[in-house]
């Protein structure tokens, strides 16, 4: 793994995550600037990919957890102390379920962050006399949260990965070049595009060459029958949901070419 690489997407992190610090500052102090340099480390899963960047990402929230936890004073520090350390927890957890088949915490991380948001808030707020003050800091703890999230996930896509992906398509019979290019692009297009499973699998299907069994064909097509888009859950806002449509375009990028590549063998 390239270390400037590595090196420059921290730092990018550091600059995007150091805008939330400078509107948190006046209420964390100078654990703020030590807060800003772990939550950067979130910006490194993209690098790692799924599932070793949830790792990566439980370390960044669970250690910003601890600093708020044991360094900082007032409600603030403390709610995002719970929030962070829901987030932690959460991608920790969907490290081994990812294993499994199962994504559903990290496509629906932003109610987990205002989950915990919520409960620090409960936890650690004193409660004013004046009921609409009592509301106004509650709406401002749900507003910090939620910023504090979606900007971690912006860094995550935005400069995660930056890699364009092209596809490759795979030699076939010169008999049937055109036949087979023609489809393969409009079924590769579907796919992409549209994550439309169905005519990439159906062209994969048919021109199987007649020595390859259906097992085999139904390992090279696994990947692409299994694959679920990712576009966040419904608290995410619209620009965000837009890199994530980019990010899993590219995702289906690449599972084309780890499919063209395996039938390219046979």
């Amino acid at each position: 793994m390239n270390l400037r690489n590595l090196v420059k997407t921290y730092f990018e992190g550091v600059t995007l995550w150091g805008f939330l610090g400078i509107l948190l500052q006046g209420s964390l102090g100078d654990v703020t600037i030590a807060l800003v340099f772990f939550l950067a480390l979130a910006n490194l899963a993209g690098v790692y990919g799924e599932p070793k960047g949830y790792l990566v990402r439980a370390l960044a929230f669970l250690s910003s957890s601890l600093i708020l936890l044991l360094f900082s004073e007032g409600w603030i520090g403390g709610t995002l102390a719970v929030l962070f350390l829901f987030v932690g927890l959460a991608y920790l957890v969907s490290y081994p379920l990812y294993l499994r088949g199962n994504d559903f915490l990290p496509r629906n991380m932003l109610g987990v962050a205002l989950a915990g948001g919520v409960v620090g808030f409960a936890i650690f707020y004193r409660p004013s006399s004046m009921k609409a003050i009592y509301f106004v800091d509650f709406l401002i703890v749900v507003a910090l949260s939620w910023t504090a999230f979606v900007i971690g996930k912006y860094v995550s896509l935005k400069f995660g990965s930056g890699n364009v992906v092209t596809i490759d398509f795979p030699p076939v019979e010169v008999g049937k070049y055109d036949s087979w290019l023609r489809e393969a692009k409009n079924a590769v297009h579907q796919f992409v595009e549209y994550s439309d499973k169905t005519p990439l699998v159906v062209l994969v299907s048919r021109f199987a060459p007649r020595d390859i069994g259906n097992r085999e064909v139904e390992n090279a097509l696994e990947p692409i029958i299994e694959y679920q888009p990712d576009l966040g859950g419904p608290l995410t806002p619209i620009w965000l949901r837009l890199l994530y449509m980019e990010r899993e375009r590219e995702k289906r990028r690449q599972l084309v070419n780890e499919l063209f590549n395996k039938i390219s063998r046979w």
